[in-house]
């Protein structure tokens, strides 16, 4: 008898912790930066294609992104790579982060350039209410770019970088969501700043698949040789399991 009641026992907790833990993924929100599932998925600008991919096991998320270039403009040539790769580890709202992204350009006139960027960094989830979180980030990092031209003598550029931004989304209860991110990059030998909002949101059109769009907004920088404003929108789809 005692070990009959000490079996229904461990089965209730058993059944009461899987319960619990299949109501916490059921309430993920796919618009939390700091919530820990797995998705694949592709986003599509009016010159790029991007494919999405993040794993989560537990506290720790692993992402990648690769882009390939639509066509051929003043930026580059169709066919050009970019990418980012990106380690996550979260705890009781607290995270840090390590991210390395990069790409190659070729131009027309036969000049081809490279750079590649590392950060590391901080995020924290502030809980405001119910639907409402608010994450503070910071990081710095390194970044390295290459120019290759035709003619002439090869050369990089090095630089020293910190940036600092928030992460405020809204998380609709039927899992929809809404967010902006605002961030400023100091670029320490360069001694200028460069100022960049990103936009967006996700509509869940099943219970395992999303569609979205993000618009991309970076500030002139004339230190920088960015002559004008730059605004980029995305659309997106993610498939979640």
């Amino acid at each position: 008898m005692k070990k009959a009641i000490l079996a229904t026992t461990a089965t209730l907790l058993m059944a009461a912790l899987s319960t619990g833990a299949m109501a916490e993924e059921e309430n993920v929100n796919y618009g939390d930066p700091t919530a820990s599932f797995s998705t694949l998925g592709v986003s599509a600008s009016e010159n790029h294609t991007q494919l999405n991919g993040m794993y989560g096991a537990g506290s720790n998320i692993f992402q990648l992104d690769l882009g390939f270039k639509n066509k051929t403009n003043d930026k580059g040539k169709a066919g050009d790579v970019n990418y980012r790769g990106r380690y996550f580890h979260v705890t009781d709202g607290l995270g840090y982060s390590v991210d390395v992204l990069g790409g190659v350009n070729n131009f027309e006139n036969g000049d081809k350039s490279t750079s590649n960027t590392v950060l590391a960094g901080l995020i924290y989830k502030f809980q405001v209410t119910d639907n409402i979180s608010v994450f503070p980030m910071a990081s710095m990092g390194y970044t390295r770019s290459d120019m290759n031209p035709k003619t002439g003598a090869d050369s990089k550029t090095t630089d020293t970088l910190f940036q600092g931004g928030v992460y405020a989304m809204y998380g609709f209860d039927d899992g929809h969501w809404v967010y902006v991110n605002p961030k400023v990059t100091h670029m320490r030998k360069a001694n200028t700043n460069v100022a960049q909002v990103e936009a967006g949101g996700g509509f869940m059109v099943a219970e395992k698949v999303s569609v979205g769009a993000k618009v991309e907004y970076t500030a002139k920088n004339d230190k920088l040789g960015m002559k004008k404003d730059d605004t980029v929108g995305w659309l997106q789809a993610n498939y979640y399991f």
